[in-house]
Order: structure tokens, then C-alpha cells, then sequence
């Protein structure tokens, strides 16, 4: 498990930039996926609630990734209650349903936060969001934006929708599970870890956000 205790309550911006503590947790972390020798390598960060952090983990991770000279993508795969443009004072006209309706890359609807990273929003929401993320074009999509880059992090839903879609469950390379100290409690930390095990998900690991400075 890794803690990232001094990421809570991080502004966005902040993680792009991020103090030294936070950085070496993030870069920490991202080497920790890096040596998993996939690439590119996609993940979908899923949480037991919302509001565990998944969000900011997703830029965190990915900032680090940037700031090493290596390039990573995010999308915005919360189609039904998107913030992740919110959160990067950006607007949300078009991204992730606008590629897929198109059939044009995926990389053709985001916008570069940082040199090497690139942010792809949800795009205007449909009245049935589950429909796209399983279907064949949305797997393509995030496969065509992998390659020339080392990670592609999908933030996802929280873990319970997580499980009814097979697509983001098992169509990439693994799910990271990310619990917030003081919103997820232990159990269902414990019961939301069964849960993915239990359903074959391939978990890389545990992201403990949130906790006082200096507890694990």
C-alpha cells in the first residue's frame, strides 16, 4: 500500500506542481507502475466512494510521469458525474463520448496540462453513459492513445459500477484501488478489496490518500 499523506486536500494545480513530499510519493508510486514492464501500460483508479481522491491520484501520477521526461495521458471515464475538467478550470465541451461518436483519436480531444501530459475530459454526457464504455470503440480508443506513451490512467468510476463494466474491469492491464483515510473506513476498504479479487480484477495495488503527515 502506498500512502500519499501529504496529497490530501491537494488543489489540482498543486499536483501538477507539487510540493517535494508529494512529488517523491508520486514519483514513488508511478516508478512503482513503470516496473510492471508493461508498455504502454493503462489503468483504471477506482475508489470505494467518492471522494476518495482517484482524481487527484490519476494527475499526480501521471505529473510525475511528465516531470521525468516520460508522456502519460488521463481520461475522465465518469460519465455520469464529471469533475476532473472542473478541477483544471477547464471546459467540457468536448473530450471522451465526442471521440468516440466520431470515430477521430482520442488525443484529438484533450488538452496538454503539462509538456507530456495529456487530459482527456468526458466530453458532454449521454443519456446512456454505460453503453459507450462497453463498447469495442471505446477499448480501441484507449489502446490508439497508449501508444507512444508509458501510461495511460483511466479515472474511473467507484468500484461497485466499476465491477458491472467488464470493459473497465478487465479490458486494460489492472486497476488500482485508492482509499481515503478518514471517508473509507476499514472494512470497506477490506470489502471493496474482496470484491475486485473475488471478480478476477487484475489489482496493482492499494493507494491509501488523505492520512495525517508522518501515518501510514
Amino acid at each position: 500500500m502506498m500512502d500519499l499523506s501529504s496529497a490530501h486536500d491537494a488543489g489540482a494545480r498543486r499536483l501538477l506542481h507539487p510540493d517535494p513530499s508529494v512529488k517523491r510519493s508520486f514519483e514513488e508510486l508511478a516508478n512503482n507502475l513503470l516496473a510492471l514492464g508493461e508498455r504502454p501500460l493503462r489503468v483504471a483508479v477506482t475508489g470505494p466512494e467518492r471522494g476518495a481522491g482517484c482524481s487527484s491520484v490519476c494527475l499526480g501520477i501521471s505529473a510525475a510521469l511528465a516531470g521525468m521526461g516520460r508522456r502519460a495521458a488521463v481520461v475522465d471515464c465518469n460519465l455520469r458525474d464529471p469533475d476532473l475538467h472542473q478541477m483544471l478550470g477547464e471546459p467540457n465541451f468536448l473530450g471522451l463520448t465526442t471521440a468516440l461518436e466520431s470515430g477521430r483519436a482520442l488525443e484529438n480531444y484533450g488538452f496538454e496540462v503539462l509538456p507530456g501530459l495529456l487530459v482527456i475530459p468526458t466530453g458532454p454526457v449521454p443519456a446512456s453513459p454505460s453503453t459507450l464504455l462497453e463498447s469495442e470503440r471505446f477499448v480501441e480508443a484507449v489502446r490508439g492513445l497508449g501508444e507512444g506513451r508509458d501510461l495511460v490512467l483511466l479515472d474511473a468510476p467507484v468500484a461497485g459500477t466499476l465491477l458491472g463494466s467488464p470493459m473497465l474491469a478487465g479490458g486494460f492491464d489492472g486497476v488500482l484501488l485508492v482509499v481515503h483515510a478518514s471517508r473509507t473506513s476499514k472494512n470497506t476498504a477490506r470489502e471493496v478489496t474482496e470484491d475486485l479479487l473475488d471478480a478476477g480484477v487484475n489489482l496493482l495495488g492499494v493507494v491509501l490518500n488523505g492520512s495525517p503527515a508522518g501515518t501510514a
